[in-house]
């Protein structure tokens, strides 16, 4: 009977697990589901393949950890759960956000190239995989970046404009961290070093944090004009 399995990765990087899922995510971007092997991955990996059986169950097991291990959001959710913590001023935290965001993305650059890869082609030939990822991993990250974006707007999380606001901050962020290479190209000078980082960052904060506070000031603006003129 296979072990019991856990959804993250708690065990040191090098562990066995560790190294399973980093020679899937590459067997599975190069091949997709259907052609990669369990045999191939424990090859790649240098273990035995009772060890996917052992830490995974099968395949399809396997496959739904390495969507987890790729979309890290885990991770994301710490780091948002710590700005929050640290930020009593919802500005202050998303401001962090972003640069810690930013920051994980840009550090673990080599790996998240890998991750990029097999997620781009999960999206563009979805597995039954992906929806269940969605809901259990990005859906509850997704809620939380929304949250704190209405609190700012004051305007519910199910908002259409907070809806839209959030996904211009995270579409900044993804853009700064998947576009490197033609980064690079259209700027030369770009190459994402730690002052760059912090720049780019801030520039993220600044120009959301404008037009957030804008918007929230105009819709203040017009519910008083609203109540001037129904008295």
């Amino acid at each position: 009977m296979a072990a019991k399995r856990t959804k993250g990765i708690s065990a040191p990087a090098d562990d066995t697990r560790t190294k399973i899922l980093k020679a899937a995510i590459k067997v599975f971007s190069d091949h997709g589901y259907d052609r990669a092997t369990v045999r191939d991955i424990c090859q790649r990996a240098g273990v035995n393949v009772a060890l996917v059986n052992y830490h995974f169950g099968d395949k399809m097991e396997l496959y739904l950890a390495v969507v987890r291990f790729a979309v890290d959001a885990d991770a994301k959710m710490e780091l948002i759960s710590h700005a929050l913590e640290q930020n009593a001023d919802p500005c202050d935290a998303l401001r962090e956000i972003i640069h810690a965001v930013l920051e994980r993305l840009s550090t673990t650059r080599e790996q998240f190239g890998l991750q990029l890869r097999f997620v781009l082609k999960e999206m563009a030939n979805p597995t039954p995989a992906l929806a269940g990822v969605v809901e259990e991993s990005l859906r509850p990250l997704y809620d939380r970046l929304r949250s704190l974006v209405g609190e700012i707007l004051n305007l519910p999380p199910g908002h259409d404009r907070t809806r839209l606001c959030t996904h211009s901050i995270m579409g900044q962020v993804a853009h700064y961290s998947h576009a490197q290479p033609v980064l690079c190209q259209l700027w030369p000078k770009m190459k994402m070093s730690p002052k760059q980082r912090e720049m780019v960052a801030n520039h993220i904060a600044d120009f959301s944090l404008a037009y957030l506070r804008a918007a929230r000031a105009g819709s203040a603006t017009n519910s008083a004009e609203f109540v001037k003129e129904a008295s």
